[in-house]
């Protein structure tokens, strides 16, 4: 099936099926309980934000 489509084709297919895929992950992982968010640039912006 692939193979019948050009490669700029192939590529647009992949680049979106990788991200659909990353989209899913995130949902998932931030529907979980456990989850925190340890974001590290919120951290340095906290910080920055405490020093004055």
């Amino acid at each position: 099936m692939l193979e019948s489509l050009d490669p700029f084709q192939q590529l647009i297919l992949g680049v979106s099926s990788v991200g659909l895929l990353m989209i899913v992950l995130v949902i998932f992982l931030t529907a979980n309980p456990n989850f925190e968010n340890t974001d590290r640039l919120k951290k340095i912006l906290d910080f920055i934000e405490k020093k004055k």
